[in-house]
C-alpha cells in the first residue's frame, strides 16, 4: 500500500513539473512575440540553464562508462556489443526507411528560387583523428570530443576487467558518477526558468519568412519525427518488452519536451538513464547485479549517428525536389549510407558534402541554417527517443525481457503504416496548397528600404545638369547651393542598385547613398548610366558622383581622369558557373588548364584588369552589365568573373548558376564611389563619411539585410 502511494506522489510530481514546463514555454514564446528581437537578451536565463545542463555530463560519462565496462566479465562485454550492434543497426534501419518515405510528401509541382549563401566559403573539415582518438585526453575533455572520451573510457574500463585491484578503483568512480547525478538533478529544478528563457528569445529572433521558404523540409521533418518519437519506436518496445506504450510515452515527455527547448541531446542523457532506470525497477529487482545496465548502454550509444541526424537527410531529398532533380530510389541506399559515416561529425559537414554529391546548388544550404533553431529541436527530440530506445532494447536483451510477441508485433506494424500515410497525405495536401497560384520570385525582388526616408526620383532621362558649375565652384558647394546631389546609377546591379518587385529603386547602394544626403540634409536623383559611359557622364556632369557596386580602375587612375573613394565595402573575388559546371572551375590549377573557355567580366572595373593575369588562357569579353551574362544569348561565356557578394544575388533570379571560389588566396577588391577627377574636396568629404558610416553601424547594418539577406522586416 506505501508502495502504491509513493508511486501516485511521484506521479503527480512528474505532472506537476510537465506542467511547470509547458507553462513556461508557453509565457516565453508570448513574451517574445511581444518583445521581437528585444527578447533575444532573455537568451541569458537558458544560457545559464544549458551550461549547468552540461558541466556534469562529459564526467559523468567517462566515470560511468568506466565503472560500469571494469565490473563486466569478458563474456557479458562480449554480449554487450554483439546486442548492441544489433539493436543500433535495426534503428538506423527505420530512420532510413522514414527518410525514403518522406519522399513521397512532396507534389509534383514547379517550385521558386530562394536565398542564397552570399559570401563563398570552403566547407568545414572534421578533423576525425582529433574526434575519434585521444591523443591528449584533457584536451578531448576540454573540446566535448564524446567519441574520444568515451574509446579512453572503454579501453580503461576493459582493462579493469581482468586487474585484480579494480574494485577500490570502480567503487570510487561508481560515486563519483552517482554524486554528478545528483547535481544534475539539482540544475534539471531550474527548467521552467531555462525554458522561459530560451523559448522567448528563439522566438523573438525567429521570422515567419524564414520558415514560409523552406515548408516542405519542415513538414516533412517534423512530420518524420513526430511518427518516430511517439508511434513506432515506443510501439517497438512495446512489441518486445514488457513495457506499454502509455508507460513508455508518460516516462518520455518531460525528457523529450526538455531537449526541445534546450536543443541538446547531449545535456539530457542523465534524465534519459533515471528513466530507463525506473522503467527496469518495474521488472527486474534493484539487487539484480544486471539492473545496473542502463548506466552502462547508454553511455555507449551517444557518440554514434542517432536518429535525428538521420531524419535530418530529408533536407537532402526536400533540396533534389525543389531544383527539380528528385533521387532515384537507387540513391537512398547510397546516400542514407554516405550520410551515416559523416553523421559521426557534424551535420553542418555532412549536408554540404552531400548536396555536392548530387549536384545540388549550395545555396540551399543557407535554408537549412536559417531554420535550424526550429528545426535541430526537433530532430534532438527524435535523437533522444533514439537513445531511450536503443537502452531499453539493449538492456532487455542482456537482461532477459526481450521477447517479441508477433501478434502484437503486427498489429504494431500496421498501425505504423496506417499513421503514416495520413500524415504523407496531409504533408503532401499541404504542400501542394501552399504552391498553387504561386508566381516564382526571388526573394532580394521582394526586400524593399530598410528606414523610411524622404522622397527621391529616378530619372528617365540621362542628361547634363541643368545648374552648371560656375568657374571656381566645387561640387560640394552647388549641392548646397541647390539642395539636391545628383547621383549616378546602374539600373541592374543587384544587390545594389535595382527595381524590386513593387517597381521601387533599392539596394545596398541606394539605401546608402539615401544615408548620404539625409547627413547633407539635400534630396537625391538617381541618374541612370551604362558601365561602358560611367567617365563620360561623370565628365559631362551628368551627376555628382556614381555607385552600383563600381570597384576601381587602375587604367583610369594612372590616367587621372576618375577619383574613387576610400572602400565602403570590401568584396571577395569569385566565378559565377552553371551549376553542373562547378566542379570544374573549383580548383585554379585545373582552371588554368582548360582550354577555349569564354569569359565575361564588367567593363572599367578591377576585375577587367586582372583577369588576364589569373586566367590568360581565357578568351575575355567585357559586359556593361552583369545582366548580359544571365540574359543575352550573345556572349554564350561559359564563366563570369565578379564579386561573391554580387554574383550570389545573381543566382537567387537564375538559381541553374553557383558562385564558386577556387581562389585558396584572398583574392578581392574595395568598393568604392566614383568622382570626377579634379573635385579632391568632395572626394576627401565622402572618404571621410564613408569611415564614419563604418563605425556608427549603418554599413553593417546594410550588409546583414541586403548582402547576406537576413531579412527582419514585412514585406
Amino acid at each position: 500500500m506505501l508502495d502504491k502511494l509513493l508511486k501516485i506522489e511521484h506521479h503527480n510530481r512528474t505532472l506537476n513539473f510537465t506542467y511547470y514546463i509547458i507553462g513556461s514555454l508557453l509565457l516565453g514564446i508570448g513574451v517574445g512575440f511581444w518583445m521581437g528581437e528585444s527578447a533575444g537578451k532573455l537568451q541569458i536565463l537558458g544560457d545559464i540553464y544549458v551550461g549547468l545542463l552540461q558541466m556534469t555530463v562529459v564526467p559523468y560519462i567517462l566515470f560511468s562508462l568506466i565503472a560500469n565496462i571494469g565490473r563486466l566479465s569478458y563474456l557479458e562485454a562480449t554480449v554487450l556489443m554483439r546486442q548492441g550492434v544489433l539493436v543500433l543497426a535495426v534503428l538506423w534501419l527505420i530512420g532510413g526507411l522514414m527518410v525514403w518515405g518522406m519522399s513521397v510528401t512532396l507534389p509534383d509541382i514547379e517550385q521558386g528560387a530562394f536565398f542564397s549563401s552570399l559570401l563563398v566559403s570552403e566547407p568545414v573539415q572534421v578533423d576525425f583523428l582529433t574526434l575519434f582518438i585521444p591523443a591528449n585526453l584533457f584536451r578531448s575533455l576540454a573540446e566535448n570530443a564524446i567519441p574520444a572520451i568515451v574509446l579512453f573510457s572503454l579501453l580503461f574500463g576493459t582493462a579493469c576487467i581482468g586487474y585484480k585491484d579494480r574494485k577500490s578503483l570502480l567503487e570510487i568512480c561508481d560515486h563519483i558518477a552517482k554524486v554528478l547525478l545528483r547535481v544534475n538533478s539539482f540544475v534539471v529544478m531550474l527548467t521552467p526558468i531555462g525554458v522561459f528563457g530560451i523559448a522567448a528569445s528563439t522566438t523573438g529572433v525567429l521570422t515567419l519568412n524564414e520558415i514560409g521558404q523552406v515548408q516542405a523540409y519542415v513538414f516533412m521533418l517534423i512530420g518524420s519525427v513526430l511518427l518516430v518519437s511517439f508511434v513506432v519506436l515506443p510501439l517497438l518496445i512495446a512489441s518486445c518488452t514488457p513495457f506499454g506504450y502509455r508507460q513508455i510515452i508518460r516516462e518520455s515527455r518531460n525528457v523529450l519536451l526538455t531537449v526541445f527547448v534546450v536543443g541538446s541531446v547531449f545535456v539530457v542523457i542523465p534524465l534519459l538513464i533515471k528513466v530507463v532506470t525506473r522503467l527496469f525497477h518495474s521488472h527486474v529487482t534493484t539487487e539484480h547485479e544486471k539492473a545496473r545496465i542502463p548506466d552502462l548502454v547508454l553511455p555507449l550509444a551517444y557518440p554514434f549517428p542517432d536518429m535525428g541526424k538521420i531524419l535530418s537527410f530529408v533536407f537532402i531529398v526536400f533540396a533534389a525536389w525543389f531544383y527539380n532533380k528528385p533521387l532515384d530510389s537507387f540513391d537512398y541506399p547510397v546516400m542514407l549510407t554516405i550520410g551515416l559515416f559523416l553523421s559521426f561529425g557534424k551535420l553542418v559537414t555532412a549536408l554540404p558534402f552531400l548536396l555536392n554529391l548530387y549536384h545540388i546548388p549550395d545555396d540551399v544550404f543557407n535554408l537549412f541554417m536559417a531554420v535550424g533553431v526550429v528545426c535541430g529541436r526537433v530532430a534532438d527530440v527524435a535523437g533522444t527517443m533514439h537513445l531511450m530506445t536503443f537502452t531499453i532494447l539493449t538492456t532487455a536483451l542482456m537482461t532477459g525481457v526481450f521477447k517479441i510477441n508477433k501478434r502484437v508485433l503486427a498489429k504494431n506494424l500496421l498501425i505504423c503504416l496506417g499513421l503514416f500515410l495520413c500524415v504523407a497525405l496531409m504533408i503532401r495536401a499541404a504542400l501542394t496548397e501552399a504552391a498553387l497560384g504561386q508566381p516564382k520570385q526571388s526573394p532580394l525582388l521582394k526586400m524593399r528600404l530598410l528606414e523610411t526616408f524622404p522622397p527621391y526620383t529616378v530619372s528617365t532621362l540621362s542628361q547634363p545638369n541643368p545648374v552648371a558649375l560656375k568657374p571656381g565652384q566645387h561640387l560640394i558647394d552647388r549641392i548646397r547651393k541647390t539642395g539636391r546631389i545628383r547621383i549616378g546609377i546602374d539600373e541592374d546591379s543587384l544587390p545594389f542598385s535595382f527595381y524590386n518587385a513593387h517597381g521601387e529603386m533599392v539596394g545596398f547602394d541606394i539605401e546608402l547613398m539615401l544615408h548620404l544626403a539625409q547627413d547633407l540634409q539635400v534630396t537625391v536623383e538617381f541618374i541612370p548610366y551604362e558601365s561602358g559611359y560611367l567617365l563620360q557622364n561623370l565628365e559631362e556632369d551628368y551627376f555628382d558622383i556614381a555607385v552600383s557596386g563600381i570597384t576601381p580602375d587602375l587604367d583610369l587612375i594612372a590616367a587621372s581622369r576618375m577619383l574613387y573613394t576610400t572602400s565602403y565595402l570590401d568584396v571577395h573575388l569569385a566565378l559565377v558557373v552553371p551549376d553542373y559546371d562547378r566542379k570544374k572551375f573549383r580548383d585554379i590549377k585545373a582552371i588554368k588548364k582548360l582550354k577555349n573557355v569564354r569569359a565575361c567580366v564588367r567593363i572599367e572595373s578591377t576585375f577587367s584588369n586582372r583577369i588576364g593575369q589569373l586566367f590568360p588562357n581565357f578568351e575575355v569579353k567585357e559586359l556593361n552589365t552583369e545582366a548580359d551574362f544571365f540574359e543575352s544569348n550573345e556572349y554564350h561565356c561559359e564563366v563570369f568573373l565578379t564579386t561573391a557578394e554580387g554574383g550570389s544575388a545573381w543566382t537567387l533570379r537564375y538559381p541553374e548558376y553557383v558562385v564558386v571560389n577556387p581562389f585558396k588566396n584572398r583574392q578581392g577588391a574595395p568598393l568604392v564611389i566614383a568622382v570626377r577627377h579634379e573635385d579632391l574636396i568632395l572626394e576627401h568629404f565622402l572618404s571621410t563619411w564613408i569611415k564614419i558610416k563604418q563605425t556608427d553601424g549603418v554599413i553593417d547594418a546594410l550588409f546583414d539585410y541586403w548582402i547576406q539577406g537576413n531579412i527582419k522586416q514585412n514585406d
